[in-house]
């Protein structure tokens, strides 16, 4: 067998081959990992039903908190509602709008009963990351602080958080388009929602990769007629 590789070639094809390996080990490991310690998953499972019920009054009211979610900016709408089970006034998470500002007008209709899997907890004042200053009179906010949230929605006192784990985010520039999705913020740890699974396909297609960058470059060099056997 004869081999001439062509040098700038075979540089460029090795580090790319390093790149994509790693990048499949890298999510390997994190198939491992979710595998061998699958707590998000175990706190889903472990949200209970939440039953509210919110007054049409609070709906124009609604507290926006801005936030992520996917990677994107969306406003998360906070109003009090009456949980059922314990007679206690709560601010719910009803819904979302994506983008990075917020939308005034209310977007759908709550008032009356409403339930849905989730967690209520104790949720503390934080601090705003975003270099931007909470507008207390166009109820809007960059730091949640659900004591004055609910000052302004009047309740006094610092109220229990009903957080959904599923969130419905509406199109700013459509308002009747929406999503579902994981709500990071129902959850005490920073969530990840990839599943197991999608790390092990993801690691999949970049070994793929790393294969077929071998292939082209071994099929190259025998058209070149510097890989002869």
């Amino acid at each position: 067998m004869t081999f001439r590789p062509m040098p700038i070639l075979s540089v460029l094809t090795l580090v790319s081959l390093g790149i994509l390996i790693l990048l499949g080990n890298w999510q390997y490991s994190r198939y491992s990992e979710k595998m061998a310690n699958p707590t998000i998953f175990e706190e889903v499972e472990e949200s209970g039903l939440i039953q509210v019920q919110i007054d049409a009054g609070s709906i124009a009211q609604a507290q926006q908190v801005y936030g992520f979610a996917d990677s994107e900016p969306i406003w998360r709408r906070y109003v009090p509602g009456l949980d059922v089970l314990t007679g206690e006034t709560v601010l719910v998470m009803v819904e979302a709008t994506g983008g990075p500002q917020p939308v005034q007008a209310p977007v759908a209709d709550f008032a009356g009963d409403l339930s849905f899997d989730g967690f209520v907890t104790q949720k503390s004042a934080s601090l705003s990351s975003f270099g931007s200053n909470d507008d207390p009179e166009n109820n809007i906010w960059y730091a949640f602080n659900p004591t004055r949230m609910a000052e302004r929605l009047g309740v006094y006192g610092t109220p229990s958080i009903a957080e959904p784990v599923i969130m419905t985010v509406r199109n700013a520039d459509n308002l009747t388009q929406t999503r579902q999705t994981l709500n990071p913020y129902a959850f005490s740890k920073p969530v990840d929602p990839l599943p197991p699974e999608r790390h092990f396909g993801y690691a999949l297609t970049w070994w793929g990769m790393a294969l077929g960058l071998i292939g082209v470059y071994v099929a190259l060099h025998r058209a070149q007629g510097r890989l002869k056997f």
